[in-house]
């Protein structure tokens, strides 16, 4: 057996700042705060990152990074799917925001605090996603004409935000409720039959 992986001190003050802030939002958290959380002193943390908008920056580059990461992952395992691959892919990255809450309630708490730059952020850092989505659409003859993907995307990725950073993860069948009101609100906005494209997949 491997040893595990050893976290660097800024690594653990990133991971608290991310679970702090999505808990209290960032103007509601204190470096303090996340200095307790990391177990680390005020000083320590701040030798990391001088200020909290630093801190702050600093969680975007993980969550950036995070993302980057899990899309080879998604495509690879897309390109597995013969049938019905849109609502595969919806549901692959239904999934993934499925797993960890906290990016999502960062930066829900982000939107309303600073719209304008998480805005610009999400679209930057969602475009290779908007571009896999968009490839998937384009292949599909089921779509109907007029059906705008970016527009659709931006949707979906606003409902999928929703259920994850608010619903709560004790609540599972609550959540795979919402999960499956996502895929057919998915199916109803893109001119898809969620019943015929099921029993295809």
């Amino acid at each position: 057996m491997g040893r595990p992986r050893r976290v660097s001190p800024r690594d653990r003050i990133l991971d608290a700042a991310l679970t702090t802030f999505a808990a209290h939002g960032t103007v509601g958290t204190s470096v303090q705060a996340v200095a307790d959380a990391a177990g680390m002193s005020k000083q320590a943390v701040l030798h990391h990152f001088p200020t909290k908008e630093r801190l702050r920056d600093g969680v975007y580059e993980l969550l950036a990074d995070r993302f980057r990461e899990q899309l080879p992952g998604v495509a690879t395992e897309l390109v597995s799917r013969s049938h019905d691959r849109y609502r595969a892919l919806i549901e692959l990255v239904l999934e993934r925001f499925d797993e960890n809450e906290a990016p999502f309630r960062f930066l829900a708490f982000e939107l309303l605090e600073r719209p304008d730059a998480v805005l610009a952020w999400l679209k930057a850092e969602a475009a290779p996603w908007l571009g896999l989505i968009k490839g998937v659409v384009e292949q599909s003859k089921d779509f109907k004409d007029g059906f705008d993907p970016e527009a659709h995307v931006a949707v979906l990725g606003a409902m999928m935000l929703t259920q994850s950073a608010l619903v709560p993860r004790s609540d599972a069948r609550w959540r795979r409720r919402m999960k499956q009101a996502v895929l057919r609100a998915m199916y109803l906005s893109s001119h898809l039959d969620p019943v015929a494209a099921r029993r295809r997949g």
